[in-house]
């Protein structure tokens, strides 16, 4: 009799030990999954960039882009304008002001500078006079100054990169432009 009592204790503590290895793994992988779905809904640090949801329909970010783009065109020696193809991404910041943080591809135009609406230039289609580059702007926008700066513009092709119209080796390097107002 002893040894059967001895064999139901040790099944029931084997069943135990299973049970408590199911419960064990079940609670971690409830934590983990809440840890996952929470992480989705944590608000947004308070000040840090934020993704603009609609780039195509956000008119500061527009306007960022523009100012960007004419300071790009001003600074660069090539005798055709360049403008946006693309936006590859776009965040903006509060700050003491609003900062456009942006990717673009932007592209040789047809027309030559100082062209006045580039918005319906034409991109230059012929191998040898298409030029693509990807830049990234950062603009700061303050508004109850009436002041635009453009706080960085880099840009990069294939074998160079351009600063504010100056060639670099690679090496990053923070340019500044400020103009009033847009």
């Amino acid at each position: 009799m002893a040894a059967a009592v001895r064999g139901s204790w040790q099944s029931a503590a084997m069943a135990a030990d299973r049970l408590s290895v199911v419960v064990l793994l079940a609670a971690a992988l409830l934590f983990f999954a809440g840890a996952v779905r929470g992480a989705e809904l944590l608000p947004r640090m308070v000040g840090a960039p934020q993704p603009i949801e609609d780039p195509e329909n956000d008119e500061g970010l527009e306007r960022a882009l523009q100012f960007a783009m004419t300071a790009y065109n001003r600074a660069s020696n090539d005798m055709y304008s360049s403008r946006v193809v693309r936006v590859i991404s776009a965040k903006k910041q509060i700050v003491a002001g609003i900062k456009y943080i942006m990717e673009v591809e932007i592209a040789r135009t047809t027309c030559t500078k100082p062209a006045t609406d580039i918005q319906h230039c034409a991109f230059h289609e012929e191998p040898q006079m298409a030029k693509h580059a990807i830049c990234n702007f950062v603009v700061l926008n303050v508004p109850w100054r009436n002041q635009v700066e453009l706080l960085e513009s880099k840009c990069q092709t294939e074998n160079w990169t351009m600063m504010k119209g100056n060639l670099l080796e690679g090496k990053p390097r923070r340019s500044r432009e400020i103009w009033q107002a847009w």
